[in-house]
């Protein structure tokens, strides 16, 4: 067979909430606040949902009715082997790209990337169907969620059983009400990351971020599109929306003191702008790495402390796509939204911001 080449591979776009238009995301994004889910509940629901789609809904079932995908790689520079679900108005799979089963599964788990390993699994429910990993896991986890509606918000929300114990979906949270018709995944969801009590800055000052949503506040500052690190202009944006959990669920937060005195309490996977105006995981920073303040000054991290949190976590996205415009002030410090978790999650790790062009080196 011959190898597809890379030029003409298509990009994977980035998938959290489906199937779509950006309108439709408020609703969509309500929808996982109902079906909030710790880290392990969503890695359990994502290796179900792959389950259920290989096991109950392919035609011709069975291992041996993979097809290549135009997706992503295996590692000989192969097409990888993927599954596709056969009743769309049934399926454990999202639409944006055709139901495709090990697609979704390892782009919910995985970090954005166009190869993987393929292997046929050696045990349990889903034994000889191929499936892709990848050692470069998602900071978060994505899982979807479902309703009898393809659009979100028109239909009734369901859920699967708390255990995960059948591939039913049931129209209640604890599992009692099977939900016989159909069912579509309207969302893929992913929990939000703010402790309660954290303040982010608003047109009028700090506000702690649960006040802010309840009084539907749009007035966030964030840096303009053009800051540099030698100019960090903020601005006035607005709010797109919020998310919350409706359940309590334990969390894991990091809280950073620094030598000025300053305070920065998040869980272990928010996003935070480090000196060099790199966006980095609040888990991946230690005693003497250097945080940005709003007003660019550097400040040392002096401690670094590790709590659990069992309750609800918060966070916002600005309206604004554009990432700087999606860098935040939280307790005096340059912060990612919720964006760079989901939508952006490919800009981790990566600088945002850098230093202005000296005006005596522009051509005159």
């Amino acid at each position: 067979m011959r190898k597809p080449s890379l030029p003409t591979f298509l990009k994977v776009a980035v998938l959290t909430l489906l199937p779509a238009a950006a309108v439709a995301e408020p609703m969509q994004e309500w929808r996982c606040s109902v079906d909030s889910l710790t880290p392990d509940k969503a890695q359990a629901r994502i290796e179900w949902a792959r389950k259920c789609g290989l096991t109950q809904n392919l035609n011709p079932g069975g291992p041996s009715s993979w097809f290549l995908s135009g997706k992503a790689f295996d590692t000989s520079f192969d097409w990888a082997k993927e599954y596709k679900e056969f009743n769309t108005n049934r399926a454990w799979t999202g639409n944006l790209n055709q139901y495709n089963v090990n697609y979704y599964h390892a782009f919910s788990k995985y970090d954005n990337t166009p190869m993987y390993t393929v292997a046929a699994e050696t045990s349990g429910p889903t034994a000889n169907y191929f499936k892709w990993s990848h050692t470069s896991t998602r900071p978060r986890t994505l899982y979807p969620s479902f309703e009898n509606s393809p659009v979100a918000g028109s239909g009734t929300q369901l859920f699967p059983h708390p255990t995960l114990q059948n591939c039913n979906l049931y129209s209640d949270e604890t599992g009692t009400t099977v939900w016989n018709t159909n069912f579509y995944v309207i969302a893929y969801c992913e929990s939000s990351c703010y402790a309660p009590d954290q303040k982010v800055l608003f047109s009028n000052g700090e506000t702690n971020l649960l006040e802010a949503m309840q009084q539907g506040r749009e007035d966030i500052i964030t840096l303009g599109a053009n800051a540099t690190l030698d100019d960090l202009q903020l601005t006035q944006g607005k709010v797109y929306s919020y998310t919350s959990e409706t359940r309590d669920s334990e969390h894991l937060l990091y809280h950073l003191r620094t030598a000025s005195g300053g305070e920065l309490k998040v869980t272990n996977e928010h996003p935070v702008v480090t000196r060099e105006g790199r966006m980095v995981q609040a888990q991946t920073l230690k005693v003497g790495d250097e945080l940005l303040r709003q007003d660019g000054t550097p400040d040392a991290i002096v401690s670094v402390e590790k709590s659990t949190h069992f309750g609800k976590v918060y966070n916002l996205k600005p309206e604004s796509r554009d990432q700087v415009s999606n860098i935040l002030v939280a307790q005096g410090f340059l912060v990612g939204s919720a964006r760079f978790q989901n939508d952006d999650v490919e800009y981790m790790n990566r600088v945002l911001l850098y230093r202005g062009v000296p005006e005596d080196v522009l051509p005159q």
